[in-house]
């Protein structure tokens, strides 16, 4: 008797974990203070939040830090896949299954101090080249609403080579996440205050989201939805958020 109950035990285990652990995979690309590997450990606000979610949720799975352009292809085109930290625009709306907040979002220009440029709207970039990430939501936002403009974007892999370009007068503007500016521009051994914001994108103000493809299995998001809404609920995400912010 004790040897069937065993192996129903196990069996059901086996059964969950086949469910929602083994196969599932969470990525997230080089994005700090939101999300970053460090001496081989994945750290960041969002990755906290991420991880709060998964004990949550009673899932345990390794996160990995991709390219953003990898990511972001990667979570669209494989199965239970789930990805972080992607803003929420009604281009994406349809390519994922958006499954909770993980953090606050605020994009926008970025120029260093003693640069003297101001932008009130989409045509006085013109005069401007501006560094963007590949596939990171500035650069799909430019990409987009600037078609006809000819705006001079110059395309790079990551946020830390954009910052450093910005830096070295590659170009005259690079579009971010202002916190992760300020965050790039201390650790390339610049002050937060060598640059200034001079263009906030209002419809990019807004939330990062944990996402997957359309492939996923409806439960496996169903459970992850119902962990956020704990986390969100009992006070978690918050007590994350303010243990950096109050800072």
């Amino acid at each position: 008797m004790r040897k069937t109950l065993c192996l129903t035990s196990m069996l059901v285990l086996v059964c969950l974990n086949a469910a929602f652990g083994q196969a599932l995979k969470v990525i997230m690309d080089y994005y700090p203070p939101f999300s970053y590997e460090e001496k081989g450990e994945i750290k960041g606000i969002c990755t906290q939040v991420v991880k709060a979610v998964l004990k949550e949720a009673g899932m345990e799975t390794a996160i990995k830090q991709y390219p953003f352009a990898r990511a972001y292809k990667m979570t669209q085109k494989e199965e239970n896949v789930f990805e972080y930290c992607v803003v929420r625009t009604p281009e994406r709306e349809k390519l994922f299954q958006w499954i909770g907040v993980v953090g606050v979002a605020e994009q926008g220009l970025l120029a260093l101090k003693d640069k003297d440029i101001r932008i009130e709207k989409m045509e006085d970039l013109i005069k401007y080249s501006i560094g963007t990430v590949l596939e990171d939501v500035v650069d799909q936002y430019l990409r987009k609403h600037g078609q006809g403009l000819g705006l001079k974007l110059d395309r790079v892999a990551d946020y830390e080579l954009n910052m450093n370009k910005l830096f070295m007068k590659r170009f005259d503007l690079c579009g971010m996440n202002k916190l992760v500016a300020m965050y790039l521009a201390k650790k390339l051994g610049h002050s937060e205050n060598d640059i200034k914001s001079v263009y906030t994108i209002e419809e990019l103000t807004g939330e990062y989201y944990l996402v997957t493809g359309l492939k996923t299995p409806p439960e496996t998001v169903k459970k992850l939805r119902a962990a956020f809404e704990t986390i969100h609920s009992n006070g978690t995400y918050k007590k994350i958020l303010d243990g950096y912010f109050s800072k």
